[in-house]
């Protein structure tokens, strides 16, 4: 009996997780991802040897799937795996819907079965070859038929009239025959058990079909927490430690007002992080945000209670996260490597476990108890949310275990990039999602070995109401960004200095190596404290110099700018992101 080599595949995936307002949404449509992938794995598991992935628990399945199956049930199970991840979806939708119990017409139902049923977001391609020459060729055959396939774009076209959803802004909004869309959801919006976390008051969110089943679907984790809660996580943590008393006190306060509880679970503070930020205390905030009004003497109470908490908590909240995107690199060109093996299924199938060992360290490394919020961990790609002090140590960690438990064991180098965006908790969460792909874009491009590995992280800083500024290095500028960021947090080195060396970056960089370090050294000297040693300045400058080259050597290309970059992102986080 013969065997086939089948390539699974579906999308859209990076689009269907970015339609997101709320960190909810990120979750919620990774977590539908994965239920589709693992639906399809298990019937073709059913039917053979599933090599990629090895495995297909929790919110981890990837989008491809690779299997060894009878050649003749190829056909066929490829069409059945199809059939589940189609009938997965109508679940999961139903689920939803049943959940939301919202009002209903012959309109409603259309636009309903026309965007969950009829014309469903997922594009789905399989491709098997027959394993007659091995599996070497067999793989690379069917990869070239999937692309081809891929390429093709066969899917229906449907009209989309009327008002359109707002996490898409393509789709039509849900509504009934008696209602525009803005009034029916300022309708559905009052609903007694409708959250204003699934629903903004007043019209000023629009679902389609889509967006409500991201919104009402409990298969993810309902409690997901929001990007103020995620911000503010650092001063949270500091506050049970530091205040309990006045933690409790204002806890208790908030307990007396109808509002919400977005972390039900948590026995200190059930509530939103948004509320550690003295600007939501305000009539309208509090109105737009929790659908309730309070009155000036309450909110004045609120407000000296949270005043307390923070002065006995010794710092102030940060009103920035980090959201990271970690990618590794180069699988396609690891994997073909390993098919140049004489046991290049094995090593194939080797890589895969590698890659699920991985996935496991990954559930290790980013959780709550490390200021982490995995999104999506699907071995060589992983999405997350962090706190600002934590976000780049976590990502910094998956680099060095991606490193070792990928390709260490199959004797090849194997290394991972990451895009990481700094971004205000008020900042619409599409902008933040589109400013980490081009981060990752940058972190990815220029120049690579001849297995793909870059090796490289690149952060930019969204400043609320500025432009955004981007900073390239390898990973080991993470822990030069640690010790700096404790340089400016002892005001070794005057604030300014960061702004002095990018002003002069283009400049110094024309100069000759030997008087361009000696300008560096000097503008450093001048901006150094009193209070700081000459040995310890002597450090300082070695270690920047040092970092210089670094990434001088990783992108071909001076790196001044670079540098001066990494310093003006590090003296901002260094104050607390309050400036």
């Amino acid at each position: 009996m013969t065997d086939a080599v089948l390539i699974f595949t579906f999308s859209p995936v990076q689009s269907f997780i970015a339609e997101a307002r709320r960190s909810e949404d990120l979750f919620n449509g990774s977590a539908i991802l994965s239920r589709l992938a693992q639906a399809a794995g298990e019937v073709l598991k059913s039917a053979g040897e599933l090599i990629y992935p090895a495995g297909l628990q929790g919110n981890d399945a990837p989008n491809v799937l690779v299997a060894r199956i009878p050649a003749e049930k190829a056909q066929e199970m490829a069409e059945k795996a199809q059939d589940a991840l189609l009938s997965r979806w109508q679940e999961i939708a139903e689920e939803a819907r049943q959940n939301a119990r919202l009002d209903e017409d012959d309109l409603w139902k259309n636009i309903w079965n026309r965007q969950i049923k009829e014309t469903p977001p997922w594009q789905i391609f399989w491709a098997y070859v027959e394993q007659t020459s091995g599996y070497k060729e067999a793989y690379r055959q069917a990869r070239d038929l999937l692309e081809r396939a891929k390429r093709s774009r066969l899917f229906a076209q449907s009209e989309e009239e009327g008002e359109k959803d707002s996490l898409s802004g393509s789709r039509a909004a849900l509504r009934t025959q008696k209602d525009s869309a803005r009034k029916y959801w300022e309708a559905m919006s009052k609903k007694s058990h409708i959250l204003p976390s699934q629903v903004r008051p007043e019209g000023k969110e629009l679902l389609d079909s889509i967006a409500l089943v991201k919104r009402f679907w409990e298969g993810g984790q309902r409690e997901f927490p929001s990007t103020s809660t995620i911000a503010a996580w650092d001063f949270y943590q500091l506050a049970k430690k530091n205040a309990p008393d006045e933690l409790r006190k204002y806890r208790e306060e908030l307990d007396r007002l109808p509002l919400y509880k977005a972390r039900r679970k948590d026995p200190d503070f059930p509530y939103d992080g948004d509320l550690f930020f003295e600007e939501t205390l305000t009539s309208q905030r509090m109105k737009d945000s929790y659908n309730v009004e309070l009155d000036e003497e309450t909110l004045q109470k609120l407000r000296k209670l949270l005043e307390d908490l923070v002065h006995k908590t010794g710092k102030s909240p940060s009103p920035y996260y980090m959201l990271i995107q970690f990618d590794g690199d180069g699988v396609g060109a690891k994997i073909d490597r390993l098919l140049e093996q004489a046991d290049a299924e094995e090593k194939h199938r080797r890589f895969s476990q590698n890659l699920a060992r991985f996935s496991e360290q990954v559930r290790e490394i980013v959780k709550e108890e490390t200021g982490g919020f995995l999104i999506y961990n699907g071995g060589d790609d992983v999405l997350f949310l962090a706190s600002r002090e934590k976000g780049l140590e976590l990502a910094s960690n998956l680099a060095t275990a991606y490193r070792l438990s990928v390709g260490e064991s199959l004797g090849i180098p194997a290394t991972a990039s990451a895009g990481v965006v700094i971004a205000h908790h008020l900042t619409p969460l599409a902008r933040a999602l589109t400013l980490m792909r081009e981060a990752e874009k940058s972190a990815k491009a220029g120049k690579k070995d001849d297995l793909g590995n870059k090796d490289m992280v690149c952060v930019t800083l969204a400043r609320r109401g500025g432009e955004a500024l981007s900073a390239l290095s390898p990973w080991g500028g993470v822990e030069k960004y640690s010790a700096w960021l404790e340089v400016f947090q002892n005001d070794e080195v005057a604030g300014v200095f960061p702004y002095a060396l990018a002003r002069e970056a283009e400049t110094l960089q024309a100069l000759q190596p030997e008087a361009m370090v000696s300008m560096v050294g000097y503008l450093f000297n001048r901006h150094s404290g009193e209070k700081v040693s000459k040995e310890r300045r002597e450090m300082l400058l070695e270690g920047l110099l040092a970092w210089y080259k670094a990434i001088e050597e990783k992108t071909g290309k001076p790196a001044l700018g670079e540098i001066a970059r990494w310093l003006i992102i590090t003296r901002f986080l260094a104050s607390g992101g309050a400036e």
